[in-house]
């Protein structure tokens, strides 16, 4: 097959996503094509979804008919990594929504390139991938990752609940995996760049976030589109969508690992709404619109607060910062109703001292002569965060 010559009749090369790079994920599809008087009739089998098949394809579920068999068909052998692959005719299938699809459903497959085409040989079909390593490397990559996805997965079940799973897998992420751009760190696009070498871009958070909540039979899906990294100008940006207790939410694992000098994992973006995510960023997908709050961070840790004095809100700071405590965090993040209540708090628990009798109660500050205590806020959302 090497030596065929046919005619390039549709060529796609996807665009890195500003920081990050676009790869794709593997599934064992359920059949093989066949021969019938010198034609190949590819019989088509829905590739699986949902719990129990550690995969959720909902950009499969949005392309033609046309466009998932070809889909179909390439997951079939993809895995193996061969120089081509027969596929139906196109007809008047988009390549691109197809590699798109592959891309952002699949997770582990990280051995792909950014370019492919489909070459036509005697009227039959051929897709052609670009790899970015070879079939030894990718196979050692996938195993390492493998292993240390099940170890996280493992240590995620000991929780019952998908919130608190989510957290977990959250704040693992956070806690053992460095920012980097893509031009730092080429496999940080992947789950291998996040788990095996510690160092992601955004992609391999939200790649390396879909495949273990995938594995934990929790229903997401990867985002793209762009974020304010400065506040004013948008880049290229990935992210997550997530399913909880039935109801849909936002969470951004990249910008929830903090790059300045605090370096201490925040829980800004998440499980938030529609309203919160468009502050800062735009989506490409068409997602439900989300209200709901329920499995918000905030509001899960009783630390979303409508009033900014008073004893009851001294309790409420306290009964916060000593559940931050026994989860083991080095900050307490508080979310207030809105800029006036965020203004409120801030005067009575720095100006007017409230903080220091928190501290005090949680057994974090043994005097309060010559006491400092350290907070950074975020206006957009009007949280204040104190680190301990």
């Amino acid at each position: 097959m090497k030596n065929k010559t046919g005619k390039i009749i549709f060529s796609v090369v996807m665009v890195a996503v500003a920081v990050c790079a676009v790869v794709f994920g593997v599934f064992f599809a359920d059949f093989l094509p066949e021969k019938e008087d010198g034609a190949t009739k590819f019989d088509f089998v829905e590739p699986l979804s949902g719990a129990g098949t550690g995969y959720y394809r909902h950009c499969y579920d949005e392309l033609t008919l046309d466009e998932q068999k070809v889909y179909s068909v390439i997951l079939q052998s993809i895995y193996d990594m061969p120089e081509e692959i027969e596929i139906p005719d196109l007809g008047e299938g988009d390549l691109t929504a197809i590699f798109r699809a592959l891309s952002r459903d699949n997770p582990d497959l990280f051995c792909l390139g950014l370019k492919c085409t489909v070459v036509e040989t005697n009227g039959k079909f051929y897709f052609k991938p670009e790899y970015s390593m070879s079939y030894d490397e990718y196979k050692d990559r996938l195993e390492q990752s493998k292993k240390a996805i099940e170890s996280i997965v493992n240590s995620a079940k000991a929780y019952t609940s998908d919130y608190e799973k989510e957290l977990f897998v959250h704040d693992y992420i956070i806690n053992n995996c460095q920012y980097y751009d893509i031009a730092e760190a080429l496999l940080g696009n992947t789950v291998y760049g996040c788990l095996v070498e510690g160092k992601a871009s955004c992609e391999g958070y939200s790649r390396t976030f879909q495949y273990i909540l995938n594995r934990l039979d929790i229903d997401n899906r990867l985002l793209t589109g762009e974020c304010a990294e400065d506040g004013v100008n948008y880049i290229g940006h990935m992210w997550n969508y997530v399913i909880i207790d039935g109801d849909g939410y936002f969470t951004d694992v990249t910008w929830d690992d903090p790059k300045g000098e605090a370096q201490t994992l925040r829980h800004t973006y998440f499980n938030v709404d529609t309203e919160d995510i468009l502050l800062e960023h735009r989506i490409e997908q068409t997602v439900p619109f989300v209200t709901e709050n329920e499995n918000n961070y905030f509001t899960r840790e009783n630390a979303y607060l409508d009033v900014g004095a008073g004893e009851d809100f001294e309790l409420q700071v306290t009964n916060a910062v000593h559940k931050a405590l026994q989860r083991g965090y080095k900050s307490v993040e508080l979310r207030f109703a809105d800029a006036d209540v965020a203004a409120q708090a801030k005067a009575t628990l720095l100006d007017d001292g409230v903080i220091y009798n928190v501290y005090k109660d949680a057994d974090l500050l043994n005097t309060l002569d010559g006491a400092t205590v350290f907070y950074s806020r975020e206006e957009n959302m009007n949280i204040i965060c104190f680190f301990f």
